[in-house]
């Protein structure tokens, strides 16, 4: 009763610290009417189309706002002190340490809003209750850029407005020094580059992973470097200076590309594909801010050479026509190959739509507009953007389908309207608030869609929709375009301002923008018969004297791409366009001297990037096959996306289509036919299998039945295509085609953690045992890896989507460098392993699991031809519902124990079929 009582009160407790933190706490209106043509909010009827008036402009705005303080104030209501809040349940999860996390996101976004009340209260709390010395293990990466972001951004803007928090005394600036420390023993691997995971209290964890992401590791210096100008300490930024660099000098030689997952201690890449999204996306984006914000060149020089090299090596040249009511091909930059240029994959991550906003940001602006249509556009196909989506927009990925409300599209639509005006982005905008604001608003705040094709929701709200999201919708509706020229945004959405180097660097040709003009919209084109700098008036305090060393053809070329750019604006303009937007932005501290120097190296950036693509001749290129267009990733379930593009190169490999139905008690190919163009796909009909031939040293495909000791019971799992295999592992009697049983016994032991992606807890038990441990949360291979380190015979992975089949887990990594048996089983047969049906003995009493190889052999496959041939089967959505429903697939299924699923069937049809080998 007691611990009632204490529950009850620490909850009402934490309800009444809520409601001092929002300040004025206010009514939330709801969307009151929906029509097709048009939208009922802030009191009117608006159209959904056509230009924005600036009736409609004020009520988006208003509306913006709203989205923020509806979110906001129901994590407050809801959810603190833990970090996120689950909108449709109503309450809140921890999921970096229950450090109040979107407390900290949102904090600069309360300047953002006009919200002093609210800011008020969120500091205090912060500063009097707020502790960082918890027991938890935390991502470096994620803590850095939301809380270690969040508190410095919101220290500078109050050292610099004190009057919005009376009595500020720095305290933010303590508890970012704070977190930084603890932060700090992530860096200490042999190579410099940090570790993704940090205990809070215990530093690096016995056994952690040493594998991180290209921008894990590189994407800290913001704010480390920021924390390092205001403490003086410069520890802070030479760790993630150091870090940066040598990741920058992972660069292959070839390409001049990264890859996506390296080694913190030998520098080796894990997976070797390069782009601009999941795993890398932040670290082309934090050498041009590093730029911007601490002036050195040294960061321009790095972002000039890694942007182009993606513009050269990671931009598709697409050939076929563009579905008909999409805008033209976008210049999708697609995953590669680091070392080869060839495809990765064909999918596109919906992280890289952040890369048309650093384009604006850099000066490259038409190729960011043709880039953000080809965006909006898919955002139009599924209202938001999926996790990963084909290229011709026309389906979403199979299991990552979801959209978490992330803020790359808002971002990249506002730094595109700040850089041109163009009122057509205030439409687009727009389009965005009305889905979010009609399809995501539930009770208690804006919930994630779990799948983009069906709308289903997810009960999350992460932190970065109050920091970014709705951020920068209000930035883009309240008419904030000019604030691009007084801060730089992090990649979540903290704003920094820029600092001034301790000594100026004057590189040695002098290039000079100097115009007559006093309108901001008239380009003035430099004399380039003239490059020598011209002194300016003592009023024109927005003149650029840019210096660059580029070569002079070069030189023209940027100067042309950037002479909106870098056009010098009057001191009476300055002030007036810094009075507009304190106007708009009252509780933003803003300075003209900042407004000089970022303006001046976005010129700077804008000329020497400009010059680099014309110097390096750059143009779209076809980095792979059609097939390749349709090659599975190693994380999908064998379903592949119909695509209708087509790239340059020539068709090197075949592709063929079988009708499938029942015969004579077997799945069979009615029909078998060679199709030449990815553009046939979209047509198949719903029984259609599409089969893919590769030169190959071997068939990748290994299958397992899965039995415990003195059990009848069988069940499936599908091998990795790495770790070791029962052949290698020394288990099977001989060698070749028509081998002796290959068989392994092993105590199944249940992970912990359940994802094997941490240090495993109970690695005592693990010596002659199989774990098994849920999909999710980090890579197979590292889940393999952190198994083998704990000393376990192998690990089963269960997959757990409940439509979905085990499929065969892929890895970039070089060959065996996992030395454990690895597979994968369905979600049921995950349930079935962990509570037996036919169990006799009792619950607690470890039980043997046996493993056999499948032998899938057939006489067919001995010919020369077939040892080299790889056979690739993917399965279209619709055929899969075909085989799931399918009463004769099902009966033959059933009919053999050891084909119990219909993906078993499909692999013995592939094996048998004469007709496929050819």
């Amino acid at each position: 009763m007691a611990s009632s009582r204490s529950q009850t009160r620490s909850a009402s407790s934490l309800l009444n610290v809520a409601y001092c933190l929002l300040g004025l706490l206010h009514t939330h209106p709801v969307t009151a009417a929906i029509t097709d043509s048009k939208r009922f909010f802030q009191g009117t009827w608006h159209n959904r189309t056509g230009t924005v008036s600036l009736q409609e402009h004020n009520a988006l705005r208003d509306e913006a706002s709203e989205m923020f303080a509806f979110g906001y104030d129901h994590y407050l209501l809801h959810a603190f002190p833990k970090d996120e809040l689950r909108p449709i349940s109503c309450t809140g999860h921890d999921s970096q340490g229950g450090v109040a996390l979107t407390l900290i996101d949102a904090l600069d976004s309360l300047v953002v809003m006009n919200s002093p009340a609210k800011l008020r209260g969120a500091v205090q709390w912060l500063c009097q209750s707020l502790t960082l010395d918890v027991d938890a293990r935390v991502h470096v990466f994620e803590v850095t850029i939301r809380a270690l972001g969040g508190l410095l951004s919101t220290h500078v803007m109050l050292e610099r407005r004190p009057s919005a928090v009376p009595g500020y005394n720095g305290c933010l600036l303590r508890l970012a020094v704070d977190l930084a420390n603890r932060l700090l023993p992530a860096f200490d691997t042999a190579s410099g580059i940090p570790l993704s995971w940090v205990h809070l209290q215990k530093g690096v964890l016995p056994g952690e992973t040493r594998f991180t992401c290209t921008a894990c590791a590189a994407t800290l210096l913001l704010e480390f470097g920021t924390l390092s100008r205001l403490t003086g300490n410069q520890t802070y930024e030479q760790k993630a200076k150091h870090a940066m660099k040598r990741v920058f000098g992972m660069r292959s030689p070839v390409t001049g590309l990264l890859g996506n997952t390296l080694h913190t201690d030998n520098q080796e890449w894990l997976r070797k594909d390069s782009g601009i999204g999941a795993g890398i996306d932040s670290f082309y984006e934090y050498l041009l801010k590093a730029y911007l914000v601490f002036g050195e060149v040294e960061y321009l020089d790095m972002f000039s050479k890694v942007y182009t090299s993606a513009m050269h090596g990671l931009r598709l040249k697409l050939l076929a026509s563009a579905p008909p009511d999409s805008p033209s091909p976008p210049p999708w930059l697609a995953d590669a190959e680091m070392d080869t240029g060839k495809l990765a994959q064909p999918w596109i991550s919906s992280l890289s739509a952040f890369w048309p906003g650093l384009q604006a940001l850099a000066g490259q602006v038409e190729d960011a507009k043709k880039l953000l249509a080809g965006w909006v556009y898919v955002w139009t196909q599924f209202d938001g953007l999926p996790d990963l989506f084909d290229m011709a927009a026309s389906q979403r990925h199979p299991l990552q389908k979801g959209y978490p409300l992330r803020p790359e599209l808002m971002e990249s639509t506002y730094l595109l309207y700040a850089a041109t005006r163009d009122p057509t982005l205030l439409e687009v905008g727009r389009t965005i608030q009305a889905t979010l604001a009609e399809g995501n608003k539930q009770k208690c705040g804006y919930a994630a869609v779990a799948d983009v094709s069906t709308g289903e929701l997810e009960d999350s709200m992460e932190s970065f929709f109050l920091s970014e999201t709705s951020k920068y919708l209000y930035l883009l509706q309240a008419d904030a375009a000019d604030l691009p020229d007084h801060y730089i945004f992090t990649t979540e959405g903290h704003l920094l301002p820029p600092f001034q180097l301790a000594n100026s660097q004057q590189p040695s040709a002098n290039i000079t923008m100097q115009s007559a003009s006093s309108s901001y919209w008239d380009w003035w084109i430099p004399n380039f018969g003239n490059w020598l700098p011209h002194s300016a008036p003592a009023d024109d305090v927005g003149r650029l004297d840019v210096a660059i060393d580029i070569s002079e053809t070069a030189s023209e070329a940027a100067a042309l791409q950037c002479a909106q750019m870098c056009r010098n604006i009057s001191a009476a303009e300055a002030s007036e366009r810094q009075h507009l937007l304190q106007s708009v932005l009252p509780l933003m501290p803003l300075t003209a001297h900042d407004a000089i120097l970022l303006r001046q190296r976005r010129c700077t950036a804008c000329l020497q990037v400009s010059a680099s693509m014309v110097q390096s001749a750059t143009s779209p290129l076809s980095v792979g096959t059609v097939d390749d267009l349709q090659k599975c990733s190693a994380s999908t379930d064998g379903i592949c996306p119909a695509d209708i593009v087509q790239t340059q190169a020539e068709l090197t490999e075949r592709r063929f289509v079988c009708l499938l139905e029942v015969q004579q008690d077997k799945l069979q190919c009615s029909q078998y036919q060679e199709i030449k163009l990815a553009a046939e796909l979209p047509s198949l009909p719903n029984n259609a299998l599409v089969l893919q031939q590769r030169p190959t040293q071997a068939s990748q495909t290994t299958l397992y039945s899965l039995s415990y000791l003195g059990s009848e019971n069988l069940h499936l799992a599908v091998g990795a295509t790495f770790g070791q295999s029962l052949q290698e592992a020394g288990r099977c009697g001989q060698a070749g085609l028509g081998d002796s049983m290959c068989n392994m016994l092993g105590v199944i032991v249940i992970a912990e953690p359940a994802d094997a992606c941490g240090p495993l807890t109970n690695a005592q038990e693990l010596s002659e045992a199989v774990l098994l441990v849920d999909r999710g949360s980090c890579s197979f291979m590292q889940k393999a890896l952190n198994v083998e380190q704990a000393g376990a015979l192998g690990v089963i992975v269960v997959n757990n989507k409940d439509s979905e089949a085990a499929f065969a887990m892929g890895s970039d990594e070089q060959p065996h460098s996992v030395k454990i048996l690895t597979m994968m089983v369905s979600k049921h047969v995950g349930q079935d392993l962990r509570c037996p049906k036919d169990s006799s003995q009792g619950g607690s009493e470890p039980r043997l699991l046996n493993m056999d190889l499948v032998d899938l052999s057939n006489a067919s496959l001995g010919s020369a031809q077939s040892a080299y041939m790889e056979q690739h089967v993917y399965v279209p959505e619709a055929t899969r519902s075909w085989l799931e429903n399918n009463g004769d697939v099902t009966r033959l299924a059933q009919q053999d124990k050891s084909k119990s699923t219909w993906q078993s069937l499909v692999l013995d049809l592939v094996a048998s079929n004469q007709s496929m080998q050819t």
